[in-house]
């Protein structure tokens, strides 16, 4: 509506405001030109041959004067030549005329008059020039008919113009607006559903390729929202599950100490150590999820220094001597001497100690963790190799989740919280380190993440 506003006011701004000034200018301009043409007439000896019919298309009457002598006219107006009836103005006008434009030579003569007994406004243009060594005067007289009238039938039928246009436009308006607004009610409706997480519907397409690309984009939303929110319901059960299984634990040797274990030192130490490996258990899983909260946070801290790749690998190594002793697992490390990365070494040191103890979890018949450190395209690449049992493809993608389990009738039969993965991952991306997986099924699993080199 605004647009046809603003067409409408330009439309009478030109039409009623700029139509004398535009009809004057055009009037100018077709004089000078009868001017050239008799300047070029002149040079050529052809005023009769060729100046006759540009008087007579121009509607204007013209007079050349050598010296005094008049030596050429042609009149197109008749009894409105004012070159022809000069006398009745006034006495001597053309001579008057003819002086003032002698006096401007060379330059431009252009005058308008309303004379007594005219009904329009006429315009005499003339010049004095020197053409081939002859002093030539010349004069073209035009009439400029009133626009008024031409003004007030303009107005006229604009004010109807404009009913016309404001009606159409409104319902034009009206329909268009009523096409967009339907599929931009569906999607409201279905933002809506999204609040309440009622996913149960698709945004469906339009014919509209932005409306659709909108669609698009709220579908997937709603496929990444199904996601999260499956995610959330197998987080929540992970978490009960980690909590539950300790603190019933707690719960039935402390029972059993206070009934049966009180009066035996044995049994009561056994029980004693249940109850503290449980609680132990319970500070891991607290200290996990705070830990990943922090890692999490866009103002985690990140100190980079050159750390020599080897001894900082052996050191995390050696942090596994439980397993190395208890489960027979071997370390086989294959570092260069040479390699120093520029890394945050505690952060990313949590990032090794998890890839490794996510291997040992799941290590091979050989009882092997192979870490391996080498130069990759400008990189220092680190990888954790383990020869389990390897994982499907398919769940690749989301063994970084939080407490996202491959096995979902899963039991707490190994080492860890549910959150080793995810605390790796949002460390890589704070650090901004490319980091993944290989893995094949029945030959095992390579993790690896990337370092700048120093």
């Amino acid at each position: 509506m605004l647009l046809t506003i603003a067409i409408l006011v330009m439309l009478w701004v030109l039409q009623i405001v700029f139509l004398t000034p535009y009809y004057r200018n055009m009037k100018i301009n077709d004089v000078r030109g009868v001017s050239f043409a008799i300047e070029q007439a002149f040079i050529n000896n052809t005023l009769n041959e060729s100046l006759v019919p540009i008087v007579v298309n121009n509607n204007v009457c013209v007079t050349v004067i050598k010296e005094n002598t008049q030596v050429f006219f042609m009149d197109a107006l008749g009894v409105n030549c004012m070159i022809n009836r000069s006398s009745q103005i006034e006495p001597n006008f053309i001579d008057n005329v003819v002086r003032d434009v002698r006096i401007l030579t060379g330059t431009e003569f252009l005058r308008t008059y309303n004379p007594i007994g005219y009904e329009r406004e006429m315009l005499i243009m003339g010049r004095n020039v020197l053409v081939n060594n002859e002093n030539i005067t010349y004069l073209v007289n035009s009439p400029l008919d009133s626009t008024e009238s031409t003004i007030v039938i303009l107005r006229d039928q604009f004010v109807y113009v404009t009913i016309a246009v404001f009606i159409l436009s409104s319902l034009v308006a009206f329909w268009i607006a009523s096409l967009l607004s339907k599929p931009v009610v569906e999607m409201v409706k279905g933002a809506n559903k999204f609040a309440s997480m009622d996913f149960k519907f698709d945004f469906q397409p339009t014919p509209y390729q932005e409306f659709n690309e909108l669609a698009q984009a709220l579908n997937f939303a709603k496929e990444q929202l199904l996601s999260i929110d499956q995610l959330r319901k197998d987080m929540i059960a992970n978490v009960s599950h980690d909590i539950k299984t300790p603190l019933t634990t707690i719960k039935a040797y402390t029972e059993l100490l206070q009934e049966f274990s009180k009066e035996n030192p044995q049994k009561r130490k056994e029980h004693l150590a249940i109850i503290h490996k449980e609680v132990n258990h319970l500070a891991l899983l607290v200290s996990d999820m705070l830990l990943l909260t922090q890692y999490d946070s866009p103002n985690l801290i990140i100190n980079l220094k050159p750390v020599h790749v080897k001894s900082w690998i052996e050191y995390i190594v050696s942090l596994f001597e439980h397993s190395i002793t208890t489960l027979g697992v071997e370390f086989v490390i294959n570092v260069d001497e040479a390699l120093i990365v520029m890394i945050d070494e505690i952060k990313v040191g949590q990032v090794l100690f998890n890839f490794i103890n996510n291997a040992i979890n799941h290590v091979g018949d050989d009882n092997q963790v192979i870490i391996n450190a080498y130069k990759r395209k400008g990189k220092i690449r680190v990888e954790v190799e383990d020869h389990g049992t390897g994982i499907l493809s398919d769940e690749l993608p989301n063994i970084w989740d939080r407490y996202y389990r491959i096995d979902k009738n899963f039991s707490r039969n190994q080492q860890g919280t549910g959150l080793g993965l995810s605390i790796a991952k949002s460390i890589c991306l704070a650090h901004k380190l490319r980091f993944g997986v290989n893995s094949t099924i029945g030959q095992g699993s390579v993790f690896f993440f990337d370092c700048e080199e120093e």
